[in-house]
């Protein structure tokens, strides 16, 4: 499992999950003004994070020896 050991790590994922929650909203009124509903809109959205959630969690959920990896812990449930 990646676990996030130096400051300078966590700050930088603390800004980019900062610019990604900030961004999401402005392409969102986007896509309305653009004539798209909102429904197909947060349904692409809902299929797209949990894509990314479980692509996520099969590759950083896999890195590196001494703490248990992901699959090993989805195994326990």
């Amino acid at each position: 499992m990646y676990m996030v050991e130096s400051k300078g790590g966590a700050i930088v994922c603390m800004l980019l999950s900062l610019f990604f929650l900030g961004t999401w909203p402005a392409v969102m009124t986007l896509l309305e003004r653009r004539g798209r509903l909102p429904q197909h809109t947060y349904l692409d959205y809902t299929i797209t994070n949990l894509l990314a959630a479980v692509i996520i969690a099969f590759t950083f959920g896999q890195i590196g020896t001494d703490h248990p990896n992901f699959l090993s812990q989805l195994s326990q449930y």
